[in-house]
């Protein structure tokens, strides 16, 4: 083991030492094009190894023909389009993932940065090339040439994209292997694995790593990858060829046109591992000739538009058809395709229709902030089997084991809490082995929160896996307890409140209109006087009136309700509020401590869909389906409940009743000339009375 450390220091530290190399040498300031001179090498190297009938000369004898003697680039050169044409690197349609005309961005003058370079090469990567790995250090290389990659193109966000993190990749693997495993696919039969916009090919290795290395299987599975970037089929290779993977058909080519090397595969993949890339489009003209074959859900939609569709709702659908029956798919998915309205949901009335829902998991904002981006993501797993109601398990996932900093304007992963995939993983893996039955819903694990649902619910409740919270179902359990009980009574929001219908336009013109903004409301509906006074929106807000109650749908992780108190000029609030007037037999101040509730929060806070952590809303629909319960008149608890609402509104009153009084006296302070020289004359607010 000890020859074994010594041989992945090397590897890890060979990485650094090229990028300083370059560094050092002012040449090639783009990552990419430092990537490309080291992925050139490396290929050069891989082809003399498995290519033994070119008879492709290695780095080591390239370099002992020049030790006492100059032109070592140009025999690198002459060396690498040899390499370019062997087979190894070759691409379906006869051109070389090296280029046409391959060759190093090296001057026959720089013969010092050359053998810098080729010796690294022999230094750190060698021992593996020509050697072979244990499951330990498989996945130590594995992770050190990902972060090295990934460190490249920290400022290069549209080839960042595919750099799925090894937490997610290790957990779709385990999963993906696992279904495999329960169809007991071991044996005769060889599994083809699929990874459709393939990157470096990370979950193509980590596949390999648990099947052969992991596993000990002695047959080598089918591993299918493709890419349409040149850069990234050739890091595909070369990842792979780390490892010893010389089978693997990796190809470049577009996924979602005709004519590429994955047509073959249509209908013969037993297990897809992929995370596509998001936000491209295409038109359906353009792609108004793929057949029912190519896409199977959208096929009829495609041709009956004139509009664009997301690539990655064009992914999910292209999966399927690659899928054989009983096949799966795990894939990394934007937040848009599990929860948002229009196509995403037609794609998935279709997908819930036919097919069978395995898992959804909520992934972090923190997932790939380090490459740039806190978008909200899910992996969804789906298994080409007749819908049957199947057992769904939908789980959030809080924390990977990271967060994202920045030093000196670079993004990096620091090690922090735990990785939250590990411990979901085993009890999806017993939950799934126990199977059984559930005619609702069951909590498998609070924290991670994972839920066993029907299939059938998710058609009725949506896709979004914050709905499906422990929390949130918890409460739900907690509620129907109270509704067989004696004393209490359990409402829906929509029976104690309406929603204000007026708009914006509707509110009548002012000299001084004043603008409650969701910034204004504090702890227990606390209005920041001074601020109102001096805000200035750009927009106008909706109308709301004294007494109204104004809740915050954006971010409703951070409670923020008001009644609106009567401060003697027209009044408007930010739109992000819904405003809802209390019926008849409740007050305003009972509906604010009822939405402050903590049975509420855990229903508000897992109701909310959005983008990013940052962007999170609550619909209309889904706030006034919130329940609470309350004691029924004539009870000891309705006694309680009642002389908590009394002093609760008392409080209230008085603490927004301070709030105006402060703002008065601080503004009339501001008004003495004393101190008007060189501060700003705030509005005064000299007599607001509070109903």
């Amino acid at each position: 083991m000890g020859h074994e450390n010594y041989l992945l220091e090397r590897f890890n530290t060979g990485l650094i030492e090229m990028r300083e190399l370059f560094h050092e040498s002012g040449r090639l300031e783009d990552s990419n094009s430092k990537l490309d001179e080291i992925t050139k090498l490396l290929c050069l190297e891989i082809a003399s190894i498995r290519d033994a009938k070119s008879r492709i000369p290695s780095l080591n004898e390239i370099l002992k023909m020049h030790i006492n003697k100059d032109g070592l680039v140009d025999s690198l050169n002459k060396v690498l389009l040899l390499a370019g044409m062997s087979e190894v690197l070759t691409n379906y349609d006869g051109e070389s993932l090296l280029g046409p005309n391959p060759k190093f961005n090296i001057a026959e003058s720089e013969d010092i940065l050359a053998r810098g370079l080729v010796q690294i090469v022999l230094d750190s990567f060698n021992g593996y090339l020509r050697g072979s790995h244990t499951a330990e250090s498989f996945e130590f290389l594995n992770e050190a040439f990902s972060h090295f990659i990934r460190d490249n193109f920290r400022q290069n966000i549209e080839d960042a994209q595919y750099m799925t993190p090894s937490e997610v990749v290790n957990y779709m693997v385990d999963l993906g292997l696992s279904r495999l495993k329960n169809k007991k696919l071991f044996g005769s039969e060889i599994p083809i694995i699929c990874d459709p916009s393939c990157g470096v090919g990370s979950f193509l290795a980590q596949f390999y790593r648990c099947w052969s290395v992991k596993e000990g299987r002695k047959s080598s599975p089918v591993l299918v990858g493709q890419d349409k970037v040149d850069r990234m089929a050739r890091l595909s290779v070369l990842n792979l060829a780390l490892f010893g993977i010389d089978n693997a058909n990796i190809y470049r080519g577009n996924s979602l046109q005709i004519g590429s090397p994955l047509d073959s595969y249509i209908g013969k993949c037993d297990l897809i591992l992929t995370n596509p890339p998001f936000g491209a489009r295409f038109s359906c003209a353009e792609i108004a000739h793929h057949g029912f074959d190519f896409f199977p859900c959208l096929h009829n939609y495609i041709q009956n538009r004139k509009g664009s569709i997301d690539s990655e709702l064009l992914f999910l659908d292209r999966y399927l058809s690659l899928l054989k029956p009983g096949g799966t798919v795990l894939s990394v998915l934007p937040d848009s395709v599990i929860s948002s309205a229009g196509l995403p949901a037609y794609l998935r009335e279709q997908v819930q229709k036919n097919w069978t829902i395995r898992s959804i998991t909520e992934l972090p904002a923190v997932t790939f902030a380090q490459a740039g981006t806190r978008t909200k993501t899910c992996v969804l797993e789906l298994e080409k089997e007749p819908y049957k109601n199947s057992t769904v398990f939908i789980s959030k996932v809080l924390s990977l084991g990271f967060e994202v900093s920045s030093k000196k304007g670079v993004p990096y992963k620091r090690p922090e809490g735990t990785n939250e995939l590990k411990s979901l993983f085993e009890s999806v893996s017993v939950a799934t082995n126990k199977k059984s039955d559930i005619s609702n819903f069951k909590i498998i694990s609070s924290s991670p929160s994972c839920a066993a649902v029907t299939q059938s619910i998710l058609a009725d409740e949506g896709w979004t896996p914050s709905h499906y919270s422990s929390g949130r179902l918890t409460t739900l359990k907690k509620m129907k307890s109270f509704q067989d009980r004696d004393d209490f009574d359990v409402f829906n929001l929509d029976s104690l409140v309406t929603v204000s219908s007026k708009t914006r336009w509707g509110i009548s013109k002012s000299e001084s209109p004043k603008c409650i903004s969701v910034l204004h409301v504090g702890n227990f509906g606390s209005l920041n006087i001074r601020e109102l006074v001096d805000y200035d929106p750009k927009t106008p807000g909706k109308p709301c009136s004294p007494g109204d109650i104004l809740f915050s749908k954006i971010n409703p992780r951070i409670p923020r309700v008001l009644v609106v108190p009567d401060l003697q000029f027209d009044l408007s609030c930010s739109t992000e509020f819904e405003v809802m007037k209390a019926k008849s037999g409740y007050s305003a101040y009972e509906i604010m401590l009822l939405l402050l509730s903590e049975d509420a929060q855990n229903q508000i806070r897992s109701l909310t869909s959005g983008t990013s952590s940052s962007h999170n809303r609550i619909k209309t629909r889904e706030l006034l389906s919130i329940k609470f319960a309350i004691p029924k008149l004539g009870t000891t608890m309705r006694k309680k409940y009642d002389k908590a609402i009394i002093e609760f509104t008392k409080e209230n009153i008085r603490l927004n009743e301070s709030n105006i009084a402060l703002q008065r006296v601080w503004s009339e302070v501001n008004e003495l000339g004393t101190f008007q020289s060189d501060t700003t004359v705030h509005a005064p607010l000299h007599k607001i009375e509070l109903s």
